[in-house]
């Protein structure tokens, strides 16, 4: 009766029970799923506790989302209901809610989406102090610099080679439970920000905890070692690259010497009024340059919307639509779902006539690389950009080269994807994180915990998927260590020679 009378409460408040798989559930855990089984305990203010049989019934309504609403849930044949499984037989007869967040985090990492995971406040609390420095990849090694990004840690020994005497490998293996198992560039730049979280590694590490941490730096040789202890931090130092300009909300553009464009966009992709029509002003500062540099590095993503105002600059006014992304939603998302994307299906009414044309026949060529699972997805959505009829908008014709990074992510790799075999056009840098999912948002009933997931599939023009792939550059140019504290710009002097000579190299 109680549970009747809920029920009832429920539709009345107009608010749907959740909806939850019925199976039966196999006992025990599965040796491939232990890591998901383990509880790192933290307390933080309000943390709530959970009995076994919520958790169980989160688990159940978590179920039921991943087969209903997750677009990704079988593009890398997770066995995901031996792993819910695995984490219902591990239950205690009550589990702190914060606890329980981390181990659904890790299990949605498993599907190597960069969009579905748990954000919760909880997880943010978890991570106690912090490391007192960053650390970036340089050519194959490990950099230590502090956190206003102006120097090494050590000048003489830039190299970061342990942490309480344990090799940076082993770190960074315990931390890649809590990122998605994505593209390789994705996946180790993430590990390398979770180093900043050291006390929450200490405690997967079985280590005792510490008000300080022990640092081995080594030369540029090898040949010398020098170690440090410092004390932690109560600053999680942005893992966000700073660039010449800094960071202002609005597009950067200048003329650097030899008449060479540089815009700067950074760190988001805003729709912003006051963003957009900087890009048109820029734009128009920059239309009798030589060539011009175009900076995403550092761009975590944000709107298609500066994509759209900008690349029609790089159209001729006769030039055909362009198809630039193709995508799918997951059935059981709102019809319009990817609106907000500029995606919309071939009988969309407000297609051109031309626009129309260039989707037939795009889609008579399109191959994805990963068929879709039948009866789930919606027809395909496109994204097509036209030539622009703003008297602002003119044809640049001179060589353009996209500064970019394993930061870009999102709607970053859109544009990234947009430009990429263009003609007179180079990307530059290191390759895209991969990431184009949409997500949506859930909470589970009992523990409140959020949950993201994808609700679309998303591939490049030439069929390849974004998410795990990301976007290679045409020329591959990793940062100098000095690059990573301002003190140098290698990438973007290569861009400038580039343009100056057209040669990679002098």
């Amino acid at each position: 009766m109680a549970r009747a009378g809920l029920l009832c409460w429920l539709v009345s408040t107009g608010c749907s029970p959740p909806e939850r798989v019925d199976r039966q559930h196999r006992d025990g855990v599965a040796d491939a799923f232990v890591p998901l089984t383990r509880r790192i305990e933290f307390s933080f203010p309000g943390n709530a506790w959970l009995t076994r049989r919520e958790a169980e019934e989160d688990l159940d309504e978590l179920e039921w989302l991943l087969e209903h609403r997750y677009a990704y849930l079988t593009l890398r044949s997770v066995d995901y209901r031996a792993a819910l499984d695995s984490i219902r037989a591990a239950l205690p007869d009550r589990i702190a809610r914060g606890t329980f967040a981390l181990q659904l985090h890790k299990l949605l990492a498993l599907f190597g989406d960069g969009h579905t995971l748990v954000s919760d406040p909880a997880l943010e609390t978890m991570r106690g102090r912090f490391l007192p420095f960053l650390v970036a990849e340089s050519q194959g090694r490990l950099v230590a610099f502090s956190g206003d990004r102006k120097s090494f840690l050590d000048e003489q020994h830039p190299f970061l080679r342990k942490l309480d005497g344990r090799l940076l490998e082993e770190w960074l293996q315990v931390a890649r439970p809590t990122v998605a198992r994505g593209s390789p560039q994705f996946s180790r730049r993430a590990c390398l920000g979770r180093l900043r979280d050291i006390e929450y590694l200490r405690k997967e590490l079985l280590l005792p905890p510490s008000d300080c941490v022990q640092v081995e730096l080594e030369s540029a040789d090898g040949a010398s070692r020098h170690t440090l202890n410092l004390p932690l931090s109560n600053q999680r130092h942005t893992s966000r690259t700073g660039r010449p300009g800094g960071s202002d909300a609005l597009p950067l553009a200048r003329i650097l010497p030899g008449e060479i464009g540089y815009l700067q966009i950074y760190p988001w992709l805003s729709d912003s009024p006051q963003f957009l029509e900087g890009l048109v002003s820029a734009m128009g500062t920059l239309r009798d340059t030589r060539g011009l540099v175009i900076d995403l590095r550092g761009n975590g993503g944000g709107s298609r919307a500066p994509l759209r105002t900008l690349f029609p600059f790089f159209l001729a006014p006769n030039a055909p639509p362009q198809v630039l992304n193709v995508a799918a939603y997951r059935v059981g998302h709102a019809y319009n779902v990817l609106e907000g994307r500029w995606l919309y299906p071939a009988d969309w009414d407000g297609w051109s006539q031309a626009e129309r044309a260039a989707i037939q026949t795009f889609a008579r060529g399109f191959v994805p690389a990963w068929p879709l699972p039948c009866g789930q997805f919606s027809e395909w959505h496109y994204f097509v950009l036209s030539p622009s009829t703003r008297p602002e908008c003119y044809h640049y014709r001179q060589p353009v080269i996209i500064l970019m990074d394993s930061a870009n992510f999102s709607a970053t790799d859109i544009f990234l994807g947009a430009f990429k075999g263009r003609h007179n056009v180079t990307l530059m840098g290191t390759p895209s994180g991969g990431g184009s999912g949409r997500f949506q948002s859930f909470r589970l009933r009992h523990s409140s915990i959020q949950v993201h997931l994808s609700s679309m599939v998303s591939f490049q023009p030439g069929g390849a998927l974004y998410d795990g792939n990301g976007i290679q550059p045409d020329v591959l140019l990793e940062p100098t260590s000095e690059d990573l504290i301002g003190k140098t710009d290698s990438v973007l002097d290569a861009a400038r020679r580039k343009l100056r000579t057209g040669r990679d190299h002098e």
